[in-house]
C-alpha cells in the first residue's frame, strides 16, 4: 500500500474558476483524502509547496497517444506537460473497432498520425483495446472515442459513397457496442477519408446513437479555410437534429486569407449556447497545426484506399485533375515557404524532414504541388506537416472564449510540432502569465473541470475530498515551454510534480 502524502501549504487553483486558497491536500489511498488549512497526519511523505500552485490534472482533449503508449508507458511528453488524462480516437481515425479483413488497411491509414506497431494490432473491439492499454500502465489516464472512419472501413472499407440502409445499420451497432463498452462518444474527420465520404444524413444518424448515451461528438469540420464558416454551419445542423453534445476539434481559421473568419464562429457559439445548445471546442496554442501531407491532395483521389491513388497518379487525365486541385489547397495553405515536413517513413526521404517544402521543391527540381503527390506516392502517403498558417490574433480571440479548452493535437514524430510536448505550459506561461489573456483560474477551469464536464469524468476535475488524487504541482512563475520548431523534443519547465490517483508519476528533472 503507498504511503499517504500530504502537500503542505499549496496555493490551490481548484478546478470551479473561483479564487485561489491556501491549504494542505492529503493523499491516501489514491484519492483526496482530506483538505484543510493545517493537515496533521503521521506517517505521512510530506511535499512543501509553499509558493506553488496545486491544481486538478490537466486533461487533454485531443492527442494522438494510441501507439506511444506501448512504446514508452512512461509517455514523458505527456505527463510533462501536467496531463493526467487525454483522449484518443481523434479525427475520425481511432485504433479500434476494427475487423480482421481491414485491419492491414486501417494501421496504414493510421500511420502517419500514430506511427506503427512492431506487431499488427492484436485488439479487435473497443474494450479489447482499451484492455491492452491497462495492461501497460501508462503514466496517464485515458479515454476513448471512436472514429468514425475507422467503423465506416471495418463495414464498407474506403469506398466514396452513401452507404446502404444494412450498411448504415451495421456502423450504428458497432458504436453503440463501443458506447455500451465505454466509448465517451464518437470522432468525425471530416478532411480524412473515409470518414470525409460521408453525408450529413450518415451523420445525423451516428450522432443519434450517440446523443441516447449523453456521449459527445468531436469533429474536425470538413474545411477549417475557405468553406469554414459552411462547415461548422453543417455540424451544427446535426447537432440541432440529433441532440448531440459537440465539440469542435482545435478551432481555427486556416491559411492567410481566411485570418477573422474564426471570429465569426465565435459569435454563432454564443447565440447557439443561448439556445441551450452544448457546443464547445478546444484549441492548441500555436500559430501552426500538423497533420499529414494527404491533407493537400484531394479527398477524392483516396477513394478505395491508397492502392487507388496511386493508380489515378498514373492515368494522365486523373492526375492533372488532381495535380490542380492539390495546387489550389497548397496555394490556400500558404504555398511551400508555410509548409514543413515532420516525419517521413525511414529511407530516400530522411533528408526532408525540418525542411519547408519550397526548398525540398527546389532540390527536387520540381513544381512545389508536383513535389507534393511525388512523395505522397513515394512514401505512400507516410509523411507528417507542420503548417505554419494561423493568425497569433485569432488563437488569442479564440482563447478568450468561454466555450474554449485546451489540447495538444500531438503527433509524435522524427520533428514533431512542439506542441505534442509543450502545450499546457505554453498556455499557462505565455498567454495566461505573460499575455494576461485570461485570468489563471478561467484557464485552470478550462483545462481541469470543465473538459471534464464535457467527457462526464466525475472523478477527476476538481481538488475535492473523495475525488481522483490526479493533481498537478508547478511553479506559476517558471511554467513555460523550453523547445521550439526546430528543437521540439524537450520537456517544459515548472512542472514540479505530477500524481494520478495518488501515485507520483512526473517530477522536474526527469528527461526523454
Amino acid at each position: 500500500m503507498n504511503t499517504p502524502i500530504l502537500i503542505k501549504g499549496a496555493t490551490i487553483y481548484d478546478g470551479s474558476g473561483t479564487p485561489p486558497f491556501i491549504a494542505d491536500v492529503l493523499i491516501a489511498g489514491g484519492i483526496i483524502s482530506r483538505i484543510g488549512r493545517t493537515v496533521h497526519q503521521a506517517g505521512c511523505e510530506v511535499v512543501e509547496a509553499a509558493g506553488k500552485i496545486l491544481s486538478p490534472g490537466f486533461i487533454n482533449t485531443h492527442s494522438h497517444s494510441e501507439l506511444e503508449i506501448f512504446r514508452d508507458p512512461r509517455l514523458l511528453q505527456v505527463i510533462g506537460q501536467g496531463i493526467t488524462t487525454e483522449v484518443l480516437g481523434q479525427d475520425g481515425s481511432s485504433v479500434t473497432p476494427i475487423d480482421d479483413a481491414h485491419v492491414q488497411e486501417l494501421a496504414e491509414n493510421m500511420a502517419p498520425l500514430c506511427g506503427k506497431t512492431d506487431r499488427p494490432y492484436w485488439w479487435r473491439t473497443y474494450a479489447d483495446y482499451m484492455h491492452e492499454i491497462e495492461t501497460v500502465n501508462p503514466a496517464v489516464r485515458f479515454v476513448g472515442l471512436v472514429g468514425h472512419g475507422t467503423v465506416r472501413m471495418s463495414v464498407m472499407g474506403s469506398e466514396n459513397r452513401v452507404p446502404t440502409p444494412g450498411e448504415l445499420n451495421q456502423i450504428c451497432d458497432i458504436i453503440e457496442d463501443s458506447m455500451a463498452e465505454g466509448a465517451r462518444g464518437v470522432s468525425f474527420g471530416m478532411i480524412y477519408p473515409p470518414s470525409s465520404y460521408a453525408f450529413t444524413e450518415e451523420l445525423i444518424a451516428i450522432c443519434r446513437v450517440v446523443a441516447r448515451h449523453d456521449g459527445i461528438v468531436m469533429v474536425h469540420t470538413r474545411n477549417e479555410m475557405g468553406r469554414l464558416i459552411e462547415s461548422f454551419e453543417e455540424m451544427v445542423h446535426v447537432m440541432k437534429v440529433s441532440g448531440v453534445r459537440l465539440l469542435i476539434s482545435h478551432l481555427k481559421s486556416l491559411g492567410f486569407l481566411n485570418w477573422g473568419k474564426v471570429l465569426k464562429i465565435l459569435d454563432r457559439m454564443e447565440q447557439l449556447q443561448a439556445e441551450g445548445y452544448d457546443i464547445t471546442f478546444d484549441q492548441y496554442p500555436w500559430t501552426a497545426g500538423s497533420t499529414g501531407m494527404k491533407v493537400i491532395a484531394p479527398g477524392w483521389a483516396y477513394a478505395g484506399g491508397e492502392d487507388e491513388f496511386h493508380k489515378r497518379l498514373h492515368d494522365p487525365t486523373l492526375y492533372k485533375k488532381i495535380l490542380t486541385d492539390t495546387r489550389e489547397e497548397l496555394y490556400a495553405r500558404g504555398s511551400g515557404k508555410s509548409v514543413q515536413i515532420a516525419t517521413v517513413p525511414p529511407g530516400e526521404f530522411e533528408w526532408m524532414v525540418g525542411l519547408h517544402l519550397d526548398a525540398i521543391a527546389k532540390r527536387l527540381d520540381m513544381d512545389e504541388a508536383v513535389a507534393v503527390l511525388h512523395i505522397l506516392e513515394k512514401t505512400r502517403s507516410a509523411v507528417i506537416c507542420v503548417y505554419h498558417a494561423i493568425c497569433e490574433a485569432d488563437v488569442q480571440k479564440v482563447m478568450q472564449s468561454p466555450y474554449h479548452c485546451v489540447c495538444t493535437d500531438g503527433i509524435v514524430g522524427a520533428v514533431p510540432h512542439p506542441r505534442a510536448y509543450s502545450t499546457f505550459p505554453r498556455f499557462l506561461g505565455r498567454y495566461v502569465r505573460e499575455l494576461g489573456v485570461i485570468p489563471l483560474q478561467t484557464a485552470i477551469r478550462n483545462i481541469t473541470f470543465e473538459p471534464a464536464r464535457r467527457l462526464r469524468l466525475w472523478d477527476r476535475g476538481l481538488v475535492r475530498q473523495g475525488l481522483s488524487a490526479d493533481l498537478v504541482l508547478f511553479d506559476y512563475e517558471r511554467v513555460m515551454d523550453t523547445n521550439s520548431y526546430a528543437e521540439p523534443k524537450k520537456l517544459p519547465a515548472g512542472i514540479c510534480k505530477v500524481w494520478v490517483k495518488g501515485v507520483l508519476r512526473y517530477q522536474e528533472g526527469m528527461s526523454l
